[in-house]
């Protein structure tokens, strides 16, 4: 390339296409932190979703068998009725 490629001095473009690639630079630094903060950042949400997943299997868990139990209780807590109304009727317990 000669001189006359270029209208303006070579000094002026020269400062220009530094000041240019500077800002290039700083926009894909810029640009290379904001992603690694998003990484991060989804990282922690992924952790967390796994987190609060094992807590609603766990508690899914624990609601089942206290329906289970309950279930037992009523079905008890009927015999046991059941029980009382033959004792009040015939004065003995029914077996």
């Amino acid at each position: 390339m000669t001189n006359r490629d270029f209208l303006s001095p070579v000094r002026k473009l020269a400062a220009f296409f530094q000041a240019s690639r500077d800002r290039w630079k700083a926009k894909c630094q810029q640009a290379k932190y904001e992603l690694k903060l998003l990484k991060r950042r989804f990282e922690k949400l992924r952790k967390n979703c796994d987190v609060w997943q094992q807590r609603l299997g766990e508690a899914q868990t624990q609601c089942q068998q206290l329906q289970m139990q309950r279930e037992h209780l009523l079905a008890q807590n009927q015999k046991l009725q059941a029980q009382v109304e033959g004792v009040s009727k015939k004065g003995v317990l029914a077996s």
